[in-house]
């Protein structure tokens, strides 16, 4: 049986340190970097639904092929 791959993506979320910041200033950060998080989500979920079906497809098809007297790998 083949080890399953992991693979990481991330979206890079980029701070900084920042000393002084009016309070309309920091809501605007604030806004901007939720935005930023739910596109990244956004990008990423159908991805991971991908592999996942990929993987769920792999599995089926290799337990067609054990249960048809055909293992893999041997």
């Amino acid at each position: 049986m083949e080890k399953a791959k992991t693979v990481y993506e991330t979206g890079e979320i980029i701070t900084t340190k920042v000393y002084k910041v009016s309070p309309e200033q920091k809501e605007e950060l604030d806004r901007l970097s939720a935005e930023r998080l739910e596109k990244l989500r956004e990008e990423a979920i159908p991805k991971i639904r991908e592999r996942y079906e990929q993987l769920v497809k792999l599995r089926q098809q290799q337990t067609k092929d054990y249960d048809g007297g055909n293992p893999q790998g041997d």
